[in-house]
């Protein structure tokens, strides 16, 4: 069990833990099983950095300085996968083409683009929530996000042959699936909790709301994709982890609208 949360941890942050061993596919399917556990840590540290910042700084200028953080802390690895995303699928070419510009470690106009656009979408988002209202989207909506991957193998085909996501892909047993899901069950409950203690609008039902809709708009891009590829790659991946914390805090800023 520690040698999949190490895993996890490893591979979705910059934080440089020792793996032990030589790491099989089956150790990186089951580490996957562990990510909500990882997303909701990130939540907790990113909500705790904004709630000390928006008391002494402007929202906007606390909501950036937490993303900056926060995509530092992933290596922009998410990001990096958004923006390869956007350049094959927007290019118009064939699968084959689309595919190998995906590959590509240069970045295309439409990469960039789809980069800035998120990440003032972010920004400006997180900025205008409270300190108790950004509970919800940080602690579900990043939880939710990082439950994406085991579905994303489980329910698609990888898209080509070999790729930094394949070895994830090799096997497909349940219990990871099964494990990230009560994993994600246990993160919209202390996303809840931690609204009801914070005052937070909506109080405890914004994280289980939070949590449907950010994984419910990525899951809604990625069937489009894996229609257009044949199956996913760990670009997608990426993108829907991007896309989810978005739209998580997106969903943030209409809870509270709709409830004040």
């Amino acid at each position: 069990m520690m040698r999949q949360m190490t895993l996890a941890v490893t591979f979705l942050t910059g934080i440089p833990l020792k793996v032990e061993g030589e790491v099989s596919p089956a150790d990186l399917w089951r580490s996957m099983g562990w990510y909500p556990l990882v997303g909701v840590a990130m939540g907790v540290s990113a909500w705790a950095v904004y709630a000390g910042l928006v008391s002494f700084l402007p929202g906007l200028v606390a909501a950036t300085l937490v993303v900056i953080l926060l995509e530092l802390l992933t290596r922009g690895l998410h990001l990096d996968g958004l923006m390869d995303t956007a350049d094959g699928i927007f290019s118009g070419a064939p699968r084959e083409r689309a595919l190998e510009i995906m590959k590509d470690h240069n970045v295309g106009a439409m990469g960039v683009t789809a980069a800035v656009l998120l990440l003032v979408l972010k920004v400006a988002a997180l900025g205008a929530l409270s300190r108790a209202d950004a509970a919800a989207p940080l602690l579900a909506g990043w939880c939710a996000a990082r439950t994406l991957p085991a579905l994303n193998v489980y329910w698609w085909p990888y898209a080509r042959p070999a790729g930094t996501g394949e070895a994830f892909t090799r096997e497909h047993t349940p219990g990871p699936l099964q494990l990230a899901g009560g994993l994600l069950v246990a993160g919209v409950v202390v996303a809840g909790l931690a609204g009801l203690w914070a005052g937070a609008a909506g109080s405890w039902y914004a994280g289980l709301v939070t949590a449907v809709v950010a994984m419910a708009v990525a899951l809604g891009v990625k069937a489009v994709v894996a229609k257009r590829l044949g199956g996913l790659t760990g670009d997608v991946y990426g993108m829907g982890i991007e896309l989810a914390e978005a739209a998580a805090l997106v969903v943030g800023c209409a809870i509270v609208g709709l409830v004040t």
